[in-house]
């Protein structure tokens, strides 16, 4: 019988750098610790979400309080490559990682920033959805990947974890043409899989400290849930998400999709839940972990959907999808969700080129991809109805 996943839970209810720390330590060392995952003399990439540059408190990005308990870690065990970043979906790495004020902490314990802004194009024949990548050089040169995700919502995938946050491996551009090549959530999901399975991300931990709900992943809430997970089973890892906020992992695309394709489990027989708290570690029941860190009436999608999602790839499944709505009152007419429409003659425009209103949807283009609500900085667009 194959071993079984093992996701560690550690509370942590504030972003106070030792307390972080100390949480991340304990969660690290529940797995082996760092040297049984990664070798000391592998050139490493700390790969946040930096989904674009946001204050910190906003739960839009991976805290820096938790990207700096890495980088001590590493430094600590005698890790002398190290690289950060990651290729956001708005903006540069560079611009992110000054609105968290990271460099001075990458700066301390001699941390290079990677290069993210170089596209190489990497073949991947033996791909079940995709058969190459547009992957940033930070992603080519390293031997080993640490995801450090965030806990949150998304419209397209239900949640934004483990599983989806290797999205940031594709450079700049090339985002935008994935969601056209791969335009509903399941064959998406299946391509997120495939990038799984062609890079070597060797350890997931999610801050989940404060994550978001609601109109995520950058519209959203931030709600305090304390805690944070760690796994080398991005699925796995996912599936403990799910469970904490009372969501099926089954109808979660990139849990479905990541054990046909093989990169992980949300099986909960083939799982072990192991909560590490104050030096003590035992292994817990759903049961257990929903008593200490759910939350029921957490917001995000929890209608229909099925193991494989795989009928809305029809023209008529489309029609009844959920879409991007603007709310007027709060947009500003920057132009953003245009520019980052990634359909041919895009499926968001001003009208007639008039920016004194906003733009306006061709819901007949639209792929329901939702990039526009990803990346709207007001929050004015949101992720409604069906059909």
């Amino acid at each position: 019988m194959a071993d079984k996943s093992k996701v560690i839970i550690v509370p942590c209810d504030r972003y106070d750098s030792e307390q972080v720390y100390t949480a991340m330590k304990a969660g690290i060392d529940a797995l082996g610790g760092i040297k049984s995952i990664i070798g000391t003399e592998e050139k490493v990439l700390v790969k946040p979400n930096f989904l674009s540059a946001a204050e910190a408190d906003k739960a839009i990005t991976t805290h820096p309080a938790v990207i700096e308990g890495m980088f001590r870690i590493l430094n600590e065990e005698g890790f002398a490559d190290v690289a950060y970043g990651d290729s956001p979906g708005h903006g540069s790495c560079e611009g992110a990682a000054k609105k968290l004020d990271l460099q001075p902490i990458a700066d301390k314990y001699g941390v290079a920033r990677a290069d993210m802004e170089t596209s190489i194009l990497t073949e991947y024949p033996e791909g079940q959805t995709a058969k190459s990548f547009h992957y940033c050089k930070g992603i080519v040169e390293a031997d080993a990947i640490i995801n450090l995700c965030k806990m949150k919502t998304h419209a397209l995938e239900r949640i934004t974890g483990a599983v989806k946050n290797v999205y940031g491996y594709i450079c700049g551009a090339h985002k935008a043409a994935g969601h056209v090549k791969y335009p509903n959530p399941a064959i998406f999901a299946r391509m997120l899989a495939d990038i799984h399975n062609s890079t070597d991300t060797r350890v997931h931990i999610m801050d989940g400290i404060i994550a978001m709900e609601g109109n995520g992943p950058s519209g959203g809430d931030p709600i305090e849930m304390g805690v944070m997970l760690f796994s080398k089973d991005p699925v796995a890892l996912d599936t403990a998400f799910c469970h904490i906020v009372y969501l099926n992992p089954e109808i979660v695309p990139t849990n479905a999709q990541g054990e046909a394709m093989g990169i992980g489990t949300y099986d909960d027989s083939l799982i072990e839940y192991i909560l590490v708290d104050g030096g003590i570690s035992e292994e817990i029941t759903v049961e257990q972990l929903q008593k200490l860190f759910g939350k029921r009436d957490f917001k995000v999608d929890r209608k229909g959907g099925s193991k494989s999602l795989m009928g809305r790839l029809s023209a008529v499944s489309m029609f009844f999808a959920k879409k991007p709505v603007i709310k007027k009152k709060d947009c500003i007419k920057c132009g953003i969700c245009v520019d980052h429409c990634p359909v041919p003659g895009k499926a968001v425009d001003f009208r007639n080129g008039d920016r004194t209103q906003p733009p306006v949807y061709d819901y007949k283009k639209c792929i329901r991809c939702y990039c526009c609500q990803e990346m709207c900085p007001q929050k004015a667009i949101t992720v409604r109805g069906r059909g």
